[in-house]
């Protein structure tokens, strides 16, 4: 299911992404999602939701928060400065 299936398709919500079988998967790391390692995982929802699994860098974030009006929520920045902390603070 996390196992990259799209190849060199242009899809997802943000640039460098493709999917698995159910997973948005990075192909290449740049962007909101520039702090993750490539083979990160996840999904997010309508209202703001994420849930994203960093195998390379032993990390998941999990964001839990139900907004309205959140513009293409995978390209937050709420989204982006959540991974920031994370992997900031895992380095610590």
């Amino acid at each position: 299911m996390t196992t990259l299936q799209t190849g060199d398709l242009q899809c997802g919500f943000t640039p460098g992404m493709g999917f698995g079988f159910g997973w948005a998967v990075v192909k290449e790391p740049q962007g909101v999602h520039a702090m993750l390692s490539k083979g990160t995982y996840g999904h997010g929802g309508a209202f703001g939701t994420q849930g994203w699994i960093d195998p390379g860098q032993n990390l998941f974030v999990i964001l839990l928060i139900q907004r309205t009006g959140l513009p293409n929520a995978d390209a937050s920045d709420l989204r982006k400065e959540l991974q920031r902390l994370a992997v900031e603070a895992i380095k610590r």
